[in-house]
């Protein structure tokens, strides 16, 4: 029962959930015999990137004429046991390196053995090193017409432009409620297993919107659910979600607004010893999903997307707080003092104030041009109006045109005080990257474009400690 994940896996298209738009994409190359050399599988873990992988190379490979895969041709059912010689699957995580690259690359002049296609698989690509990814752009360069690669990843943005280009991209996307419910009754309905809408809704959020861990975690409490045992309790308890419980009352907290009775609730979850990282990821996972309840209801949803945007702040600056717990503290304060900075709505958006020099009529009473210029903003205003959000959004500027520069940025403390803005890194290195002229130059145009007025870069040195060669070759910025 634990790996009902695996004995449902789906083996043709058709039994592919939530991910049509992929599928039918993919149905239509191969009626019409236009099948890439090179695919990149992106999207989050357990929305069947491997799977509808697989079933890509049992379809290329299929000795049906029509409807491939069949499923139930030899290369077909050889594929699913994992024997068919010409599908090499490869695992980034664990063998990243330039040898088997190079193995790879070797072998893949030599045309396939049984099948019409020789499929290399390769899962979290983004893990290979550098070294590796040189070689297997080479072989992308000029791939071999028996071949096929297919790359699966969650992390698309640590792939080279020049991986990317060569590829044919496809997008997975994370089941909504409906649709992972939808899956979780259909393998119960297949194992006679009684379950409670309930019990499924506690699935359901417990996965996340992964399709395999709902099946898992599905597996996981099918012995209860056999013997008729699995209460509401217990189910909690064997999904790990007792502080599902806990996120539902911290988040009636925050509605009412008792900052009091916040740092009260979080001072007693921290003497419980528990995991902020993930409270706060279910936190926001639960306020996402009644923002999502709130359009289609066409209701009101300010409250939830401050709330959020609060929330996610506290998750980038969890990664330096030497307290786990102050993050979270931070930003409920905020919530529940009202400091957390409304989205802007667009009757809120103000023209700009212009200054207007009035002229009298010459004397044939024609009108002269009135000269207009814009009232220059005043440096207190411009810091008063720095922020956590206005934080990110120059550090989202910085990042879309140098993003080591903006990654760079996104681990220091900024405060904003007389006309300058100073920067406080760890390290002299991190110093003189970003006070190089290039990096200067697009900080300041930044912060003049999010602020509205100019500001002074200062960085100055927080931490004096020695820094090896190589976090000088990360940080090339110039």
């Amino acid at each position: 029962m634990a790996t009902l994940y695996r004995k449902y896996r789906p083996q043709i298209f058709d039994e592919v959930q939530g991910q049509d738009h992929v599928v039918e994409t993919l149905k239509q190359a191969m009626e019409t015999d236009k099948i890439a050399h090179a695919y990149l599988f992106c999207g989050p873990r357990g929305v069947g990137k491997t799977t509808v992988a697989r079933i890509l190379a049992k379809a290329v490979n299929c000795l049906e004429k029509t409807d491939r895969p069949c499923g139930k041709c030899r290369n077909c059912v050889d594929i699913s046991q994992g024997r068919f010689i010409d599908l090499i699957e490869i695992d980034a995580a664990s063998n990243r390196g330039i040898e088997e690259i190079r193995e790879l690359r070797d072998k893949i002049k030599f045309a396939p053995s049984i099948g019409k296609k020789k499929v290399y698989i390769i899962d979290e690509v983004h893990m290979l090193t550098r070294e590796a990814v040189n070689a297997l752009l080479k072989t992308l360069e000029e791939p071999p017409e028996h071949s096929i690669f297919i790359f699966a990843t969650t992390e698309a943005h640590k792939l080279l432009d020049t991986i990317v280009s060569r590829c044919q991209r496809f997008d997975f996307h994370l089941g909504n409620s409906e649709l992972v419910e939808a899956s979780i009754k259909r393998l119960a309905k297949l194992e006679k297993l009684k379950i409670s809408d309930d019990i499924v809704t506690l699935i359901a959020k417990a996965s996340g919107g992964s399709y395999r861990d709902a099946h898992s975690l599905l597996g996981q409490v099918a012995p209860s659910l056999s013997k008729g045992e699995l209460t509401r309790e217990k189910a909690l308890k064997l999904l790990n979600l007792t502080s599902l419980e806990k996120v539902l009352a911290f988040e009636e907290i925050l509605h009412l607004g008792d900052g009091s009775k916040a740092i009260l609730f979080l001072e007693d979850l921290t003497q419980q010893g528990t995991n902020y990282e993930e409270f706060l990821n279910q936190l926001i996972f639960q306020i996402r999903e009644n923002l999502i309840e709130k359009v289609k209801l066409k209701q009101p949803t300010d409250w939830y997307e401050r709330v959020l945007n609060r929330l996610i702040e506290a998750v980038a600056a969890s990664k330096y707080s030497p307290i786990d717990s102050l993050p979270l503290e931070l930003a409920a304060i905020d919530i529940c003092q009202g400091n957390v900075e409304p989205v802007p709505q667009k009757s809120e958006v103000q023209p700009k104030q212009e200054k207007t020099v009035e002229a009298p009529l010459d004397k044939s009473g024609d009108v002269p041009a009135i000269e207009s210029t814009p009232e220059p903003k005043k440096v207190k205003d411009i810091v008063a109006n720095f922020s956590s959000n206005k934080k990110l959004a120059i550090i989202e500027g910085v990042s879309a045109k140098n993003k080591p520069l903006g990654t760079l940025l996104g681990t220091s403390q900024w405060h904003a005080e007389d006309n300058s803005l100073k920067i406080m890194v760890e390290y002299p290195i991190y110093k003189e990257k970003i006070m190089s002229e290039n990096c200067v130059a697009l900080l300041e145009g930044e912060i003049e474009k999010v602020l509205g007025g100019k500001l002074r870069v200062v960085c100055v040195v927080d931490k004096g400690k020695e820094v090896d060669e190589e976090i000088g070759e990360i940080f090339e910025l110039d």
